[in-house]
Parts: C-alpha cells; structure tokens; sequence
C-alpha cells in the first residue's frame, strides 16, 4: 500500500468513526437495547484498532522509505569513495613514476634557475 492510499484509508475510517458518533449523539441512548450499545461500541473500538493499525503502518512505511534514501544515499557515498580510492592510487602510481624518472639535478636546476631572475 503507497503513502497515499494509506492516508485515503485512515480518512475513510475517520469519516466511518465521526458518522457512528454523530449517529450515536442524536439517538436517546435509553431508547437504544443493551446489544445496539455493545454492538456501537465494537464497531467504534474496531474502527480505532483499524485506525491505530494504519497510523502505524503509515509511521512504518515512511521509516522504511527514509531507510531506503539514506541507504541508497550512502550506497552512492559509497561507490564515490571506492572510486576515488583507485583514482587516487593511480594517480599515486603515476605521480611516483614520473618523480623516479625525473633526474635529481633537474630539481636542483630549476630550483637555481628561479633564484637567479
């Protein structure tokens, strides 16, 4: 059941739920048998359990979807730290490549050649 249909259902029950009390407002309740009232009160007491259960799904189905998002947000996190790691040793292994074929003087020449201008 999506978010939406969920809602739908609970304002249903609410609709049912306010209808049976508006109903039971305008009777004389000593004009009613003992079995109507009992039965008004399990139809009530049914309806809030049907309520009270979808509140609770409601709550569930969102916590699930946030668990969801952040999952997915760290799952994304994630494979952009493990592409970065071999990124990074690459370019590692490349960076100490080059220093190893650059001959030692070359540093000291440049470094000579720049304090001479």
């Amino acid at each position: 059941m999506v978010g939406e249909e969920i809602l739908l259902e609970i304002d249903g029950t609410l609709d049912q739920l306010i209808r049976n009390a508006e109903a039971i407002h305008t009777v004389d309740l000593k004009d009613l048998s003992e079995t109507e009232i009992d039965a008004f009160q399990k139809t009530q007491e049914s309806l809030l359990q049907h309520l009270m259960h979808m509140d609770q799904f409601l709550v569930t189905k969102r916590n699930s979807l946030k668990l969801q998002d952040k999952r997915s947000a760290q799952f994304k996190i994630q494979e952009k730290l493990l592409k970065f790691e071999k990124m990074k040793t690459s370019y590692y292994k490349s960076l100490t490549e080059v220093q190893r074929k650059m001959p030692i003087f070359s540093k000291r020449r440049t470094k000579r050649l720049l304090s001479h201008r």
